[in-house]
């Protein structure tokens, strides 16, 4: 599975990079805001995305963007725990990541990809509404 990382600050995003290269994930690339990430989706699985960006654009407003438009599953990640019970339920890594939280998170990601892809799409719902994460 390929993993798109929407992270602006570097070292965090190389940090969650190597853990999962090590776990066997393959990178798509990392995206430092909302646009890059846009560009880097097709070619996306799973998102670990930050919740609060620099440039504007929150984590969650990302995540919807990619989920309707591409299908990618989506982990968040976070530095404020006090952000974590706003989520929805949703799986939040909290900084600093730890590998386990990481791999846990990718996993889970993945398999719920991989359930919702199964699903039946309408023709005229590209986003599927039984795709859209909590909250959508």
């Amino acid at each position: 599975m390929r993993v798109l990382i929407v992270e602006d600050e570097p070292a965090v995003a190389l940090v969650v990079e190597d853990m999962a290269i090590a776990e066997g994930f393959e990178i798509a690339g990392i995206a430092r805001n909302s646009a890059e990430a846009i560009e880097l989706a097709p070619e996306t699985d799973i998102a670990i995305i930050d919740v609060r960006l620099a440039d504007g654009l929150t984590g969650p407003e990302i995540a919807k963007q990619l989920v309707e438009r591409f299908y990618v599953g989506i982990v968040y990640l976070t530095g404020n725990p006090d952000l974590i019970a706003e989520m929805n339920g949703l799986h939040v890594i909290l900084n600093p990541p730890t590998a386990r939280r990481v791999i846990d998170g990718l996993h889970q990601a993945a398999a719920l990809r991989s359930r919702r892809m199964q699903q039946p799409h309408a023709p005229d719902d590209p986003g599927n509404a039984a795709f859209r994460p909590q909250g959508y």
